[in-house]
C-alpha cells in the first residue's frame, strides 16, 4: 500500500475489463469499478486482555452497498463479514443494526472507538477499532459512491443478461 493509509486500483495501467456506462443526468459516462482499502488493528474483546486482530476494510464500487471486513488473527484461516456501508455509517453515530451485526460508538479515555458485535449461529464476537480510522475509511468510500448514488454504480444490466442466460 506504499504508506498509504488508503490504496484504490486507479493506478495507471490497471485493468478495467468491468466498465460499463452509467447515465448521469442527461448524458452516459463511463464508470470503472474502483476499490478502496484499509489495513488497521482492531481489538477483540473476548478475553480479560484485548486481542490485536489484522483487519483489512474492503470496499469496491461495483458492490455500492457493502464493506468486507477480513479478520487476520494470526492464523491460517481468515474471516470475513460482509456489512452494508449505510449500517457502518449510522453505528459510528448510535447502536444501529440487529440480528448478526451491531454496531455502536464509545469514548474511552478521550478517544472514540466503534464497537462491532458480529453473531453467527451460537457463536460471536466483538470489536473495537478506531474510530478515527473507520470515519476516515468511510469519507474515501463516499468520494467514490456518494451515499445515496449507490443504485447508479449498480450494473443492472450486466446482473440480467446473467440471470436471462442461467434460464
Amino acid at each position: 500500500m506504499g504508506g498509504k493509509v488508503f490504496d484504490t486500483d486507479d493506478e495507471p495501467g490497471c485493468d478495467h475489463k468491468g466498465r460499463r456506462r452509467r447515465q448521469v443526468g442527461n448524458a452516459e459516462s463511463d464508470v470503472w469499478p474502483e476499490s478502496v482499502t484499509s489495513r488497521t488493528v482492531v481489538a477483540l474483546l473476548e478475553e480479560e486482555v484485548p486481542l490485536p486482530v489484522i483487519t483489512d476494510l474492503r470496499y469496491d464500487s461495483a458492490e455500492p452497498y457493502s464493506i468486507v471486513m477480513a479478520f487476520n488473527a494470526g492464523t491460517d484461516m481468515v474471516i470475513e463479514w460482509e456489512l452494508g456501508r449505510e449500517l457502518l455509517d449510522s453505528g459510528r453515530r448510535r447502536l444501529d443494526g440487529f440480528g448478526d451485526i451491531q454496531i455502536w460508538p464509545a469514548e474511552i479515555r478521550g478517544h472514540g472507538l466503534i464497537y462491532m458485535s458480529f453473531r453467527s449461529g451460537w457463536e460471536s464476537f466483538v470489536v473495537a477499532a478506531s474510530a478515527v480510522v473507520i470515519g476516515e475509511f468511510l469519507k474515501r468510500t463516499f468520494e467514490v459512491v456518494p451515499l445515496g448514488e449507490e443504485r447508479s454504480f449498480l450494473d443492472v444490466e450486466s446482473f440480467v443478461s446473467q440471470l436471462s442466460d442461467e434460464t
